[in-house]
């Protein structure tokens, strides 16, 4: 199945309307940086360790990993992590697929596409496992090889519980200073909740697409966290880059490095661009994660009857749906109204918990008041259920993680009649991650910014028959941030970058 997405690099190159074309330019400190970056050579040694989810996360780890092209077949081993100093000896060994990638250029349909950021960069091998017949909520220890012999240390991964409480992290954008700048965010968010489950990235994960230094940054950037904590990655508009021959071809496609490196559930109902973009994460009995790919402005409305489909299916006590860019704007002249028209529909037919999103670079959370007959508020149930909470019907988050900032809107969300969304709090100049925790019927909600300090949080609370109160939570101790209160900002000019 996944041999079948690699022809995509040659031929899936749909024309996207959102955002300005991004096209590969050459930086002239490109590759004395690289020569300066050891760690950004791919070696016989296996590097760029991350575990995703392709398949049911409470039975089944998906791992992948880099070597360079000499490792032509590799293996990886799992074993139950138990206190016992040789718990290796109880190892269990799978074969990997090895799938080459040549950084410098891609095929195209109608001529040879240069990657010039890349160039001069030798043919890498990507290579993957997917560990099958595991046990719910269990850790495990698993390794990877390279070249014969030359295995990686030993990583714990916890599989997901059929049911229970769980917690896990939401980050926007990276994108600039990713190894600079970006870093110190995705390790205070480690450090803050380093039982988190998995950590989902809302889009922008780089900044040029296929640039393999900025994704040698990305994974120096997480070292050893996605080695351990699963991640959900969302193709932002940073992931795609223009393959246009001329200024008038707009066609863009996807990374040449997402598929390899990412291994990701595949939607046969979708079409063949949109895999490994678009997906569902069934992560419990008590959350569902739905991704979407808002980049395939073309291809909106097949995501939307998608969606529409699993929502209905779905029996998750809670649903959260994850794109880049937001259905409800908060950067200065960023609204997103095809997104608004043909996906907020479907959330609110199914009464969407939360949606997590990135791309304005900017802080805003926000929720849809929940209207109810008047009848049925008055019954002394209801009247109990919220009596010191407000009943809503969604919630809504943009955020941001990197250094990359923008001003608020200036409406400040006020402008999205009838759906009467809410603005609760807003930041500029800040960097940012969430940590979202499921309990039951409880949903917690902590916004901190990249010291560890507490700007923003919540609790949600649901009852049987779905009614969803909101409640406040801890207060911050820090005033709304904006431009004209905060340090100075220069921009990204001059980040590592």
């Amino acid at each position: 199945m996944r041999s079948t997405f690699r022809s995509l690099l040659a031929v899936g190159l749909s024309a996207l309307a959102l955002g300005a074309p991004h096209a590969l330019a050459h930086e002239g400190h490109s590759h004395e940086a690289r020569e300066l970056a050891p760690w950004h050579a791919a070696s016989p040694w296996p590097d760029r360790i991350v575990v995703t989810f392709a398949a049911d996360p409470a039975r089944t780890l998906a791992v992948n990993w880099r070597t360079d092209a000499s490792v032509e077949i590799t293996r990886a081993q799992i074993a139950l992590a138990t206190p016992d100093a040789r718990f290796d000896l109880a190892a269990q060994t799978v074969t990997a697929t090895t799938e080459p990638l040549d950084l410098a250029q891609v095929p195209l349909v109608d001529r040879m596409f240069e990657v010039t950021d890349n160039a001069g960069l030798p043919r890498v091998h990507y290579h993957s496992v997917v560990f099958p017949g595991l046990t719910p909520d269990t850790l495990y220890a698993y390794r990877v090889q390279g070249a014969d012999g030359l295995w990686s240390e030993w990583f714990q991964v916890r599989t997901a519980p059929e049911s229970g409480p769980i917690s896990f992290i939401y980050l926007g954008d990276a994108q600039n200073g990713i190894l600079s700048h970006w870093a110190r965010v995705v390790r205070a968010a480690f450090q803050k909740a380093p039982e988190a489950r998995f950590i989902l990235h809302a889009g922008d994960l780089v900044d040029k697409a296929s640039k393999d230094y900025e994704w040698a940054q990305w994974f120096k950037a997480v070292g050893f966290i996605h080695g351990m904590i699963p991640a959900i990655p969302v193709a932002g508009n940073h992931e795609y880059y223009r393959i246009g021959a001329t200024a008038e071809d707009t066609r863009r496609a996807l990374s040449i490095l997402w598929r390899p490196q990412f291994r990701l559930p595949t939607e046969p109902t979708l079409p063949a661009v949109l895999q490994e973009t678009v997906y569902q994460v069934r992560y419990s009995q008590d959350l569902d994660v739905f991704v979407l790919d808002t980049n395939q402005q073309a291809l909106l409305a097949e995501q939307a009857a998608w969606l529409d489909a699993r929502l209905a299916a779905s029996t998750a006590r809670w649903k959260v749906v994850t794109m880049h860019h937001p259905v409800f704007s908060s950067g200065r002249d960023r609204d997103n109204a095809n997104n608004r028209a043909a996906i907020l529909p479907v959330l609110r037919k199914h009464k969407v918990d939360l949606v997590l999103q990135g791309h304005d670079h900017t802080y805003a959370r926000g929720a849809v008041p929940h209207l109810v007959p008047e009848a049925a508020a008055q019954t002394p149930e209801r009247v109990a259920a919220v009596a010191d909470g407000e009943q809503i019907e969604a919630m809504f988050v943009n955020s941001v993680s990197g250094a990359k900032q923008y001003d608020f809107s200036a409406s400040e969300w006020t402008q999205y009649a009838p759906e009467g969304v809410v603005l609760d709090r807003l930041a500029e100049n800040t960097q940012f991650f969430q940590v979202i925790s499921i309990d039951g019927e409880t949903l917690s909600y902590r916004a901190y910014t990249a010291d560890g300090q507490l700007y923003d949080a919540f609790t949600m609370e649901k009852s049987a028959d779905g009614l969803k109160t909101l409640r406040e939570g801890p207060a911050s101790a820090i005033e709304t941030r904006r431009f004209d209160n905060s340090m100075p900002y220069p921009g990204t000019d001059g980040l590592n970058n």
